[in-house]
């Protein structure tokens, strides 16, 4: 089945944005639409250390669509982008790439979940963000709190 590929990204550098952003285009085709940057400070501490302070974040998604079984191999790629620009062993940008349906957000994670995350081979688990009932959006108790904010769901809504 097919499904709309997204992908999250999370960094501190614009330029390291533009040079991911055109990697990406490469690989998986012109974008269908993309988010404003948000501060993803507000939201934790975590990627302190490894990006430094000022991080944002946006989402964008593709015009073409993807078979949801190749989110596996979507996320090794987009693996190798974050290793191509890391400096020091420290990323500077993060993708955590996924995909958008009417019913649900999916992102591909190498974190396994307990009970919450479906292994999709090749080390990848395939964690449910987002469930989408008509106009409603569930939320879960691991669902990350940027994505439980408002304007971001409504931008997947819209997508």
């Amino acid at each position: 089945m097919k499904a709309k590929l997204i992908i999250a990204l999370m960094y501190s550098s614009k330029e390291i944005y533009k040079k991911t952003l055109e990697e990406l285009k490469s690989l998986f085709g012109e974008l269908n639409k993309e988010s404003k940057e948000y501060n993803f400070d507000q939201f934790t501490k975590y990627y302190k250390k490894e990006f430094g302070k000022n991080i944002v974040k946006r989402f964008i998604s593709f015009k073409n669509k993807i078979e949801k079984e190749d989110l596996a191999d979507i996320k090794l790629r987009t693996t190798e982008i974050e290793k191509k620009f890391s400096k020091e062993d420290k990323r500077t940008i993060n993708l955590d790439p996924g995909y958008l349906t009417e019913t649900e957000l999916i992102l591909a994670s190498f974190k396994k979940g307990t009970n919450y995350k479906q292994d999709i081979g090749k080390g990848v688990y395939a964690h449910k963000v987002l469930e989408f009932k008509g106009n409603k959006v569930e939320i879960f108790w691991h669902t990350f709190p940027d994505y439980r904010v408002k304007e971001n769901q409504e931008w997947f809504n819209k997508v």
